[in-house]
């Protein structure tokens, strides 16, 4: 007959239960070893508020910095981004615009790089829709001969053969353009709408010990914390009104114009369009905002 061990007391009994029901009311991603799954991290108090880097219809970058390559150390530039805007370009570096370039924005959502130097000419999409108005992380790192993308900590792209050793380059001085281009967009290889609206955080570019100047920002305010489908107009949006009857026009008082958590300049947009007509509204008991319609 099998011996065993002595039965375990009521006491202990009862402390199994409730361990095991601990356990079982635990969140999965709590049991390390258990589920494993990346995510990004909030915002922390110590960080730098994200910003909106939205430069309108235009195509021009925020900030253009310029680096050393000499004095280079860390080639890698890492960012986190939130957008719901499919197509733009987040990030240009040359030290030539003709014969050495290098662009990574998006296209329908998804990354899209495109290299022109003496190695390599292309134009490749590679990783998951961004343009969904959550954080991602992505990081570029050049890596002897190869080019590496990484979203969310995953690896979705890597090119070999493509690059040669930055010391090497003819021109020491590379500028590091973001959200825009120093060139109309129809010198790229495959030409996309620059203007991108969204918002960064958490960015580092390229190596601080090596840079030289950097270009004031523009266009740049704090994004929110929280971000909607509702508040993205994409590039030719505009709104219909039905009327009805004899009418053949309509008259309406705005407070005023919000998008991406940015007040719009009616005077800027007076200047760019000939569509636009103003005039005061009255202004009604209480309140002492001017309106326009």
């Amino acid at each position: 007959m099998e011996r065993r061990g002595p039965l375990p007391s009521l006491r202990q009994r009862r402390r199994l239960q409730l361990l095991l029901l601990f356990l079982l009311l635990l969140p999965p991603h709590s049991h390390q070893g258990w589920a494993s799954r990346h995510i990004l991290p909030t915002q922390r108090t110590q960080d730098p508020p994200a910003v909106h880097v939205s430069t309108g219809p235009g195509q021009e970058p925020v900030t253009i910095i310029t680096f050393n390559l000499t004095k280079m150390t860390k080639t890698s530039s890492s960012f986190e981004i939130r957008t719901w805007d499919p197509e733009g370009v987040i990030l240009y570096g040359d030290t030539n615009p003709k014969d050495d370039w290098f662009m990574l924005g998006l296209r329908d959502g998804r990354p899209e790089v495109q290299m022109h130097n003496y190695w390599a000419q292309l134009t490749v999409g590679a990783g998951p829709r961004l343009d969904d108005g959550r954080w991602h992380q992505v990081e570029v790192k050049v890596l002897e001969d190869s080019v590496l993308l990484r979203v969310d900590g995953e690896e979705v792209l890597r090119l070999r053969q493509v690059s040669g050793p930055l010391v090497n380059k003819p021109q020491p001085i590379m500028r590091l353009a973001v959200a825009g281009l120093p060139f109309p967009a129809s010198n790229l290889r495959l030409p996309l709408a620059p203007a991108l609206d969204a918002c960064l955080r958490r960015y580092k570019w390229l190596d601080q010990q090596a840079q030289i100047s950097a270009s004031a920002p523009t266009s740049l305010s704090s994004c929110a914390v929280e971000s909607q489908p509702g508040i993205f107009f994409p590039p030719g949006t505009c709104a219909e009104f039905s009327l009805q009857g004899e009418a053949s026009s309509a008259s309406f008082c705005l407070d005023s114009l919000w998008a991406q958590d940015q007040k719009l300049d009616m005077d800027q947009a007076l200047n760019r369009s000939q569509n636009i007509w103003t005039h005061s509204c009255p202004q009604s008991p209480g309140n002492d905002t001017d309106t326009t319609h």
